[in-house]
């Protein structure tokens, strides 16, 4: 009999374990960095910078420099269709919020890309915050573990990501994600 019951609570945990929900993005897919985990840190250089006016690299560095500040880290590229409606509206969010002196960061890593159609696309989209030149896919596809374009991670002030966006945001949906950074936040 306590072989049975042994048998029954080893299944039952097994069961318990292996049936938890797994860190998903708002779509329903898997998450390549998981909701809960630490956004991993990287450096790239900066997507604007030229030899005549060089930029200092972009950074996201979730526990030193930009600790206590939420970060909207986006990955797009020029050459994707979601992204030419997604990335303005990202822009403009960021002028706004900056305006009304919102702690948020936004952060772009372009994938893949020809700088001869990214700095266009970057400029024409109205994106003034740093962008990342991610032209070997370390960052995108090792690090982060990504496979398409946009992808949007939203990461509390610690760090530690609260959500994870597959395809273009909408108005709604930014917003309702800006709450929650805010929220946790305190």
């Amino acid at each position: 009999m306590l072989i049975g019951v042994a048998i029954a609570a080893v299944l039952a945990v097994v069961l318990f374990v292996g049936l938890q929900p797994t860190a998903t993005t708002s779509t329903g897919q898997p998450a390549a960095v998981g909701v809960g985990s630490v956004a991993p840190d990287f450096t790239l250089p900066n997507l604007l910078s030229t030899p005549a006016s060089p930029l200092p690299p972009v950074h996201l560095d979730a526990l030193g420099r930009d600790r206590h500040r939420p970060v909207v880290l986006n990955f797009f590229a020029s050459w994707c269709i979601p992204c030419r409606a997604e990335t303005p509206l990202l822009a403009s969010t960021a002028r706004a919020l900056r305006a009304r002196g919102s702690p948020v960061q936004f952060v772009g890593v372009d994938v893949a890309d020809q700088a001869s159609a990214a700095i266009p696309f970057v400029e024409q989209a109205g994106i003034d915050y740093p962008v990342g030149a991610d032209t070997t896919l370390r960052v995108t596809s090792v690090l982060y573990g990504l496979n398409g374009q946009p992808n949007t991670f939203f990461i509390n002030e610690s760090g530690v990501v609260i959500g994870h966006h597959l395809g273009a945001l909408t108005q709604a949906e930014l917003t309702g994600w800006l709450h929650r950074l805010a929220g946790a936040a305190g």
